[in-house]
């Protein structure tokens, strides 16, 4: 009976190294959006040809599903619960425009992404963090989700709610609109024009000297120029 036990642990013990850490590269079809969830991270990253590269450990690879479907790749976990587990997602883009992330994942980018209008969005928890070089960028972050960017923009439309922040100092931007409210926090930087309202405990600074400046606060929010 002994020797049955000991048996059992050894074979724990061999299984275990090969079920920590596992990848794989997966062919997927084309995309212009990227839509992530469930404490995923993501590299993005550029390249002539669409492809994912999956690494995961404490989860098997079946339970990583990247799937295309309209004009986005969504990356998310199989239903079910998962402890500790690590999960890593190399994406490697053609043209990008779209990036969504929830649910405390967190997104990256290898690189600047260029594009003439993107839209990014995070909640629940969520974060961005990228370098992008765009005419237009649209940005909202609500319930906790965070968005760090950096380079350059003609165009920054920002949205802040629900304890979101969007940190925006080091993107150059033209001209700014920027919406605050419920604890949301944000932080711009605007050369030329700056519009920005603040409510229900919203904060809103700003960097630069735009020429033309409107501002609007109420119910406890803030909007003011940084030191």
């Amino acid at each position: 009976m002994k020797l049955k036990n000991w048996v059992f642990v050894f074979s724990l013990f061999v299984l275990v190294p090969a079920y920590a850490q596992q990848s794989e590269v997966r062919t997927v079809g084309s995309f212009s959006g990227v839509k992530v969830g469930q404490a995923i991270d993501v590299y993005l990253k550029k390249g002539d040809k669409e492809s994912v590269r999956v690494e995961v450990s404490g989860t098997d690879l079946s339970n990583i599903l990247t799937e295309v479907g309209g004009s986005y790749l969504r990356i998310h976990m199989r239903e079910g619960r998962y402890k500790s587990r690590t999960v890593k997602v190399y994406v490697t883009y053609v043209t990008l425009d779209k990036i969504h992330a929830s649910s405390a994942a967190n997104i990256f980018s290898e690189g600047v992404i260029r594009a003439n209008n993107i839209d990014l969005s995070t909640s629940s928890a969520a974060s961005i963090e990228i370098s992008i070089d765009a005419g237009s960028v649209t940005a909202e972050a609500s319930s906790a989700g965070d968005i760090q960017l950096e380079g350059k923009a003609r165009n920054l439309i920002v949205d802040a709610s629900s304890a979101g922040e969007i940190d925006a100092y080091s993107l150059d931007a033209e001209a700014v609109r920027a919406n605050a409210s419920s604890a949301g926090t944000i932080k711009v930087s605007a050369s030329k024009e700056l519009q920005a309202r603040a409510s229900s405990g919203g904060s809103i600074r700003y960097r630069g000297s735009p020429g033309k400046v409107n501002t609007d606060s109420s119910s406890g929010g803030s909007v003011k120029k940084a030191n």
